[in-house]
């Protein structure tokens, strides 16, 4: 008999359960200083802004010597400068860049959000920020630009540069913010040293990048996720306008509000933005009518605005609150329609309808003369004044009398008639001796 085979049974492993965590996409967002301006400017933010990569990019080997330990070194152009900076010339930052193009792809990969930051005016910043703006546009990333531009006292010639560069930037970006370093002096005193006036600028930029972070790495009452600052950012060359305001007391919301629509850095206000997206963080004690008064203030400055908002809790902001806010399309008023006219008063139609007659012109007579023909001279006529007769009044004569008269007068024109009808020489005139 055939033996019967033993079935083995196989242990089957539990599977391990899917967190909530696993399925959710974790945003990237990452933040790259192009050139020596924007280099130090992402080395000072990087220390005060969590969640975010940090990367300076430049060809200046000793620049990048200074670097912090937040960030990550990004050196290219090394065989067009052989490690130095790119003298104000932007075509070899241009060039530098492009030539850097499989490696800039390989940084920009992955990426969510990409945050340009570069001082417009000098050769690297200038000529290298267009092209890799280029470069994440081809990538379909979402990129926002932010920029200065040089003083007054650095020459028209910086100026010029900046402005070339920005014609260059913005199809390339989803937004664009622009900060003149001549504003620094409505934040800082004359006498403050150099390089305090910088740092001063950059804080200022950190605590911006922070409110942003927050709307999407911090869960909140009223949540805001990626995909709602990228229904915001979506477009091309938007204005963009990012504060951020942080106020402790009693008049917390006014104060708030007053710092957060006025950015001494920029030039333009939220006025006319198509699209808004705000964050209020604020501790348990935050009330309904406080949130309704921020909310109505930010939405009258544009009625038909797209408004994201969302609101967090956090018990380190006792008795204090801060508002980050984003705004695109900014710089124009909002176009209103026109009130409609009011209509004339209608005139009631007559019952019957009266046609014009055109008056008739007369045809042209035969021999009439036709325009631009010389007039004829005017013939002269002389006009012979006739005499009146007294008229022999009638009202004495009798029937008689007026009967003969009447014979007389019709025999004396048939005689006169006889004379025309007859012929001059067959006209006899009467003989005597007949």
């Amino acid at each position: 008999m055939a033996r019967k085979k033993r079935r083995i049974k196989k242990k089957v492993q539990p599977q391990k359960p899917i967190e909530a965590q696993d399925l959710i996409h974790r945003t990237r967002i990452r933040v790259i200083g192009i050139g020596g301006g924007g280099s130090s400017i992402v080395s000072e933010i990087a220390p005060q802004v969590q969640k975010v990569d940090f990367v300076v990019a430049n060809t200046d080997v000793q620049a990048l010597k200074q670097a912090g330990r937040a960030v990550r070194v990004f050196r290219f152009g090394e065989a067009l400068t052989r490690g130095l900076g790119c003298g104000m010339d932007a075509k070899v930052g241009q060039r530098a860049a492009q030539a850097a193009k499989t490696q800039i792809t390989k940084l920009l990969q992955g990426v969510d959000l990409c945050i340009l930051v570069a001082s417009l005016g000098a050769g690297t910043g200038s000529g290298a920020a267009p092209e890799f703006a280029k470069i994440a546009k081809d990538l379909k990333i979402m990129t926002l630009g932010i920029f200065t531009l040089p003083f007054k006292f650095e020459g028209g010639r910086k100026s010029q540069l900046a402005k070339s560069s920005l014609k260059k930037l913005v199809p390339n970006l989803n937004a664009i913010a622009i900060i003149p370093n001549e504003n620094i002096f409505q934040i800082i005193d004359k006498k403050t040293p150099l390089k305090q006036a910088f740092s001063a600028i950059n804080k200022r930029l950190a605590e911006n990048l922070r409110g942003l972070c927050e709307m999407v790495f911090v869960p909140g009452i009223v949540n805001i996720d990626f995909a709602d600052l990228k229904t915001i950012l979506e477009g091309k060359g938007k204005l963009a306008y990012l504060n951020s305001a942080t106020v402790q007391g009693e008049n917390r919301i006014e104060e708030a509000l007053k710092q957060v629509l006025k950015s001494p850095l920029n030039e333009y206000n939220i006025q006319g933005a198509e699209k808004i997206i705000f964050n209020i963080t604020a501790a348990q004690d935050l009330g309904m009518s406080e949130v309704a008064q921020i909310s109505q203030t930010i939405a009258d400055f544009n009625r038909r605005a797209k408004i994201i908002f969302g609101v967090s809790q956090d018990n380190d902001y006792r008795d204090k609150i801060r508002i980050a806010l984003l705004a695109l399309g900014c710089g124009k008023e909002p176009k209103l329609k026109p009130k409609p006219k009011p209509k004339p008063p209608v005139k009631p139609k007559p019952q019957f309808k009266i046609k014009k007659q055109k008056p008739k012109r007369n045809p042209p007579r035969r021999g009439m003369r036709k325009r631009g023909a010389k007039k004829p001279a005017p013939v002269s006529v002389q006009v012979e004044e006739v005499k009146e007769e007294p008229v022999k009044s009638l009202s004495r004569r009798n029937a008689l009398d007026l009967k003969k008269a009447v014979e007389e007068t019709e025999k004396e024109m048939q005689e006169e008639e006889k004379k025309w009808d007859i012929p001059a020489f067959l006209r006899r005139r009467p003989n005597n001796n007949e």
